[in-house]
């Protein structure tokens, strides 16, 4: 869920999206882990932390892997 997300709104070139965005995406009864899910994710250099802005926390897609993201989503 947390790749449709960034994949959607394009957030690997020139976009990034706030973790406050991307957890309000997120079914209610999965909340509590979305932060554990993008700490794996950049851990495994498919989400890259895009810095901290004056909302919070931004992140997007590491575009050098961006097809083996596409072979999740599709």
């Amino acid at each position: 869920m947390v790749f449709d997300k960034l994949y959607a709104h394009q957030a690997f070139t020139k976009g990034h999206l706030l973790y406050e965005r991307l957890q309000n995406s997120i079914p209610g009864h999965l909340k509590g882990n979305v932060k554990d899910v993008l700490d794996d994710l950049m851990r495994e250099g498919l989400v890259l932390l895009y810095g901290k802005t004056k909302h919070g926390d931004a992140y997007q897609l590491n575009i050098k892997k961006l097809a083996e993201i596409e072979s999740f989503i599709l």
